[in-house]
């Protein structure tokens, strides 16, 4: 039996043909409601070869990137790194997000994270908000959040040692 392997330039993310299609992954997936095609079935249709079907899916685009299915695979298929390979595969391609405003989401909230290792959410709703030209739009949400103790005002401290360790993994992909 021939088995596929999706990849990039930078990295192998498993073999797919280990999938038996349990769809623990599927059941898992938080955000799996939004999606017009469930993990599992991402993972049989790269098996069979059959990647560039993916690409036009809104799937890979509402990932969360939270890795609930990749801790449930039986079989260990890092499920998240395929699916940010066929993301990075369909930017190639020069396919557009299908939906978009979750990709811009997903871009604001990698480089906060990048930036100290944590999540600042006033930050990244602020600059999510700014690139949809809608400064105000959750507005209204935050004297509730603040209430809460939910929004800080202040970013929080950068997680001692990270950039040092982002340097390493980083400079391992190259």
């Amino acid at each position: 039996m021939e088995t596929t392997l999706v990849e990039t330039e930078t990295a192998t993310y498993g073999n797919t043909s280990l999938c038996y299609q349990c769809a623990k992954c599927s059941s898992g997936c938080p955000v799996s409601e939004e999606m017009d095609i469930l993990p599992h079935q991402v993972i049989h249709l790269a098996s069979l070869g059959l990647e560039d079907r993916v690409l036009f899916t809104e799937t890979i685009w509402i990932c969360a990137n939270c890795y609930a299915c990749a801790v449930k695979c039986p079989n260990d298929i890092d499920i998240t790194g395929i699916m940010n390979s066929l993301k990075q595969k369909a930017l190639d391609k020069g396919i557009a997000a299908r939906r978009p405003e979750v990709y811009t989401f997903h871009q604001v909230f990698t480089n906060d994270i990048f930036r100290r290792g944590k999540v600042h959410e006033l930050w990244i709703m602020g600059e999510y908000n700014l690139r949809l030209r809608k400064p105000f739009k959750n507005v209204m949400l935050a004297p509730r959040m603040f209430l809460k103790n939910k929004l800080k005002l202040r970013p929080p401290k950068e997680v001692r040692g990270f950039r040092g360790w982002l340097k390493k993994i980083l400079s391992r992909k190259r």
